[in-house]
């Protein structure tokens, strides 16, 4: 008898085991796939890379997260201008900081499972190079912006071929360009090195502006604050010694108005030390879910209006 009540407790744990193992993989099941990823890159005199990007991207599932509405695509630091749209189904281009450096892109609709879309961009891209001045060169490392949920099946990087010193293994010609193809698993990266003499620039690139808003925002908070610290001020000094400070937990510019940022880069490194290196940084993707939000932009927007609607009720 015990033998049988055994034999059966063994088949019911298997038996959950293999439903729990079902649900996972349906769960885990691919949203969206990158059919085609190509890169063209061309320097400029200082050193600096004009990029153009092309992505077919296919929908593969609208159910379980919702359409496809915006994306983030990495890219190699915040030392960025000159984003700009080139396909249709744009409707918003503009650089994004979170955690990492990306493009983000609003598409001009909600795209739905079976749909492809050509989402086509360029940047101009500073700091991309590290000088080797024992035998000066100038040295460009580049990994595009991997995706940590979908599989890219085509990843081609074309690389402006004229007074290229050293390409490493793997890089063949077409026309004007070195190019390197590959697929890529997710999460899975690929690095291209190339070396310049420095006798092919005529200039350094030292590109300062980041393309990073945070600057505005202390400013704007340093605006906001002040006002705020100056009433704190007044009403403290009208107090008695020992008796209450409401605003104790509000006082002061720390972390609660600041938000601060630490990616770890390199501010001359072969691509800043960001996507475009072997440093890290998340991986871009599918961020179309606006109505659960997952990548919090809903959050810091509250968070910002909850912190600026408390400086203003604290006069």
């Amino acid at each position: 008898m015990l033998k049988k009540v055994i034999r059966y407790l063994v088949l019911g744990f298997i038996c959950l085991f293999s439903l729990l193992g079902a649900t996972t993989v349906v769960r885990a099941a691919d949203l969206d796939e990158i059919l085609e990823y190509t890169i063209w890159i061309e320097p400029e005199a200082d050193g600096s890379l004009d990029m153009t990007y092309h992505i077919k991207w296919k929908v593969l599932d609208s159910t379980s997260e919702g359409p496809l509405t915006w994306v983030k695509i990495g890219i190699p630091n915040e030392y960025v201008e000159e984003i700009t749209s080139n396909s249709d189904c744009i409707d918003n281009i503009e650089y994004l900081d979170d955690g990492g450096d990306y493009v983000r892109i609003d598409l001009d609709r909600s795209y739905y499972a079976g749909e492809e879309l050509d989402i086509d961009f360029s940047i101009h891209q500073h700091r991309m190079y590290q000088e080797n001045e024992t035998n000066a060169m100038r040295n460009y490392t580049f990994t595009p912006g991997w995706f940590d949920e979908a599989k890219v099946d085509n990843l081609m990087i074309f690389w402006d071929k004229e007074d290229v010193a050293e390409v490493p293994e793997r890089a063949r010609e077409e026309g004007e360009y070195f190019y390197w193809q590959s697929s890529l698993g997710k999460q899975e990266r690929y690095t291209v090195r190339v070396s310049y003499p420095e006798s092919a620039f005529t200039a350094e690139d030292d590109y300062e502006k980041s393309a990073d808003g945070s600057v505005v925002w202390i400013l704007l908070i340093f605006m906001v604050g002040f006002p705020v610290i100056l009433c704190i001020v007044l009403i403290l000094g009208q107090k008695q010694i020992g008796q209450k400070d409401n605003y104790d937990k509000h006082r002061g510019m720390g972390s609660v108005y600041v938000s601060p940022h630490s990616h770890g880069r390199h501010t001359g490194g072969g691509c800043a030390c960001a996507c475009a290196c072997a440093c890290a940084c998340a991986g871009g993707g599918r961020a179309g879910c606006s109505r659960k939000d997952f990548y919090g932009t809903k959050l810091e927007t509250e968070k910002m209006k909850k912190i600026l609607a408390k400086g203003q009720n604290m006069c």
